[in-house]
């Protein structure tokens, strides 16, 4: 007796020629297609891309064997510069060009990179810089990145700077967060905290891709997206910001106690006026700044991203608020006040804290110092081996040395405890 075996349903010879035709009209359609059409591209095969989100994310073994291969690849895109500064501040340089590159410069640092580099255009609210490469180089540049999620945690690839030039390190991050800030004129993107971002890194993707410019937005990093920085280029090179002007006002958040007592509902409180031109001195302490020419100043961020593009000269058209009422008045950007020439004396104005150390009142300009970053308010704990030093024993640790020699201070500044370096 034979074994049975599995009963398999026969396709009609109908069902045969049915699939048959539909194949061949497919065929003819997209033939058809492809001559009437001739200048569009292929439709691209959609189900890799389905595939690459589906798949698993790199772990990090896998990216350290990548790191070598992409380094190797992004390197020619990559520079180092160095600005014409007394300290020789150095930062990691992109090339968006052959002949282009997009910097940011390091707080209160002169932009003029030295090196090979000619700065075009520079921000001096947020220290971008775009310059021109002496030595241009026809390369592939990186393509720009552009997520699907941005919630989605995944690893990238950071620059750091060595003393050998530029590397590259792995840096996790969870989600990330599109913001607007009165920085740009786009969206920049949040990490969460902890996040190994440090401003002026670059940020690339595990393919190689550009995610953006690492940026200071007040006191957190955030990723300045490479569409953005690319667009801003352009504008910086188009319409550069102006730099140099001071408006000679100092300001602060507007607290709802204060907001009850002035009747704004936004704006920036006006602490001081420290200009003697006559736009200033239409304002006073407690004013309510409210619109900058037309556009509002919600925050003290906003103000103080206003007052870094001003050039002397800049006139500004003010919204104030000043007893409920609402008030024009034209502010007139004056040039910063020459800085002191540097003095070898102290500088300090002390008061004594018993079994604690020595508050400083006050700081002159161009000081001991003020030029080690001292300010009303710090508290000197230490100064040389003195622990707890009474005011006269920080004078006599610092007439006690000599021109050129330093003593060291260790300083409380609110919550915070740092040391720093006073130098005769």
């Amino acid at each position: 007796m034979q074994p049975a075996r599995p009963y398999r349903p026969k396709v009609s010879r109908e069902t045969r020629l049915l699939l048959t035709a539909a194949a061949l009209a497919i065929a003819v359609l997209w033939l058809l297609a492809r001559i009437r059409f001739q200048g569009l591209p292929t439709t691209p095969n959609p189900i890799p891309a389905v595939l690459s989100q589906l798949s698993a994310s790199p772990r990090y073994d896998d990216l350290a064997g990548q790191l070598g291969q992409i380094q190797a690849r992004l390197q020619p895109s990559l520079l180092v510069i160095e600005t014409a500064s007394a300290s020789a501040a150095r930062s990691v340089a992109f090339r968006l060009r052959d002949d282009l590159i997009v910097t940011r410069l390091p707080p209160n640092t002169s932009a003029v990179p030295r090196k090979d580099t000619t700065v075009l255009a520079y921000d001096a609210a947020s220290g971008m810089a775009v310059a021109s490469a002496m030595t241009a180089a026809a390369m592939p540049l990186p393509l720009p990145w552009t997520p699907s999620r941005l919630q989605r945690p995944r690893y990238f690839f950071a620059t750091r700077l060595t003393p050998a030039g530029v590397s590259l390190y792995p840096v996790f991050i969870g989600s990330l967060t599109a913001i607007n800030t009165p920085m740009w004129s786009g969206q920049v993107w949040t990490a969460p905290s902890g996040t190994d971002l440090v401003p002026g890194a670059l940020v690339f993707s595990t393919d190689a891709e550009l995610a953006g410019l690492v940026v200071a937005n007040g006191s957190e990093a955030v990723i300045m997206p490479s569409a953005l920085l690319a667009a801003e280029a352009e504008r910086l090179l188009s319409s550069p910001p102006g730099s140099g002007g001071t408006a000679g006002v100092e300001v602060q958040e507007l607290t709802p106690a204060l907001a009850a007592l002035t009747k704004a509902e936004l704006g920036v409180v006006v602490t001081a006026v420290t200009a003697g031109d006559a736009g200033a001195a239409d304002l006073r302490a407690g004013d309510v700044i409210e619109a900058v020419d037309g556009v509002t100043v919600a925050t003290r961020q906003h103000w103080r991203v206003r007052v870094a593009r001003l050039s002397p000269g800049d006139r500004l058209a003010l919204r104030i608020r000043r007893g409920g009422d609402l008030r024009d008045v034209t502010l007139v950007a004056a040039a910063p006040p020459p800085a002191p020439p540097a003095s070898p004396l102290l500088g300090l104005t002390l008061r004594a804290q018993p079994r604690v150390g020595a508050e400083v009142l006050g700081v002159d300009r161009g000081s001991a110092a003020s030029r080690a970053g001292l300010a009303a308010g710090d508290l000197i704990t230490l100064i040389a081996e003195v622990p707890a030093p009474s005011p006269a024993q920080v004078l006599r640790a610092f007439n006690g040395t000599k021109a050129g020699e330093r003593v060291l201070l260790a300083i409380t500044r609110g919550d915070a405890h740092f040391v720093t370096v006073l130098e005769r």
